[in-house]
């Protein structure tokens, strides 16, 4: 396969864009996307040997027109899976394991903290939030945004472990006070709102004949791709290359146990005469 041009959407760690350009020596340029820049840099490094290949940006994703100046890519890849660096790094506020201030920024330089987004949001916002992105019900929601409005005003809510003791306030265990600190890191990033911008983009973005897949690993992000997938290839200018979305093999979650919720969804743009 003649690949020229591909995009990996969430660069990260490198690991997917180095095993891209070993399988397609064809590959002239690789646009490697990531939102933090202390990650992106440590990349950068990693693969100096590859520099000439690959164009490091410190950006989202949705971005993407403006750095492919009208080019289209011939395979684009997005993995929707938080860099686990993020969770060991305890003073970026991801992880409730550690008491640090609450941030979850993945560009910790730009944007609304999870800080401002909990002592600001309003009790409806913090509702929708839980409701839509943690997948409670509404009194339950209801319960635990009541309880936060009602903390704050006494004092800011400033830490992970202040937000932990809040939840376990509601009854909410290591479990589900890990859902709820999920929806507030979604929320946070807007990683479903990019998420659509991305799907939305898709068409324009991608070659004939070329392939797009995405790996995710929250329900609602899987539904989402699903459906805008299944909607693409009901238009008739894209093909399912998978039926059904393709799960980590009993090897890969052995080796990484965090894949063991990924799904992998690929489609495939046709050709259409004038």
């Amino acid at each position: 396969m003649n690949c020229k041009i591909v995009v990996d959407w969430t660069l990260g760690h490198w690991w997917h864009s180095r095993a891209i350009l070993e399988k397609f020596p064809s590959v002239k340029k690789l646009f490697g996307f990531d939102l933090d820049p202390s990650i992106l840099e440590k990349t950068k490094n990693r693969l100096k040997d590859l520099k000439n290949k690959i164009e490091f940006i410190w950006s989202s994703y949705v971005n993407i027109p403006k750095f492919l100046w009208g080019q289209k890519a011939d395979f684009v890849l997005l993995d929707l899976w938080v860099n686990m660096e993020h969770f060991k790094d305890w003073e970026r506020g991801f992880s409730l394991n550690y008491n640090s201030k609450l941030d979850m920024r993945f560009d910790n330089k730009n944007g609304k903290s999870a800080y401002d987004i909990i002592n600001d949001y309003s009790e409806q916002e913090l509702i929708r939030i839980f409701v839509d992105y943690a997948e409670f019900s509404i009194p339950k929601a209801q319960e635990i945004a009541r309880i936060m409005v009602r903390e704050r005003k006494n004092k800011k809510i400033e830490t992970t472990f202040e937000l932990k003791n809040l939840l376990n306030q509601v009854g909410l265990g290591q479990k589900a006070s890990t859902v709820i600190f999920q929806a507030i890191r979604i929320e946070t990033n807007k990683e479903i709102d990019n998420l659509k911008l991305m799907l939305d983009q898709l068409p324009n973005v991608l070659s004939d004949w070329w392939r797009c897949g995405i790996i995710t690993f929250h329900s609602l992000e899987d539904r989402i791709v699903k459906n805008y997938f299944k909607d693409l290839s009901k238009s008739g200018l894209f093909e399912l290359v998978y039926k059904k979305a393709i799960p980590a093999s009993y090897q890969e979650v052995l080796k990484n146990r965090a894949s063991r919720s990924a799904k992998y969804r690929v489609i495939e743009k046709i050709f259409i005469k004038d």
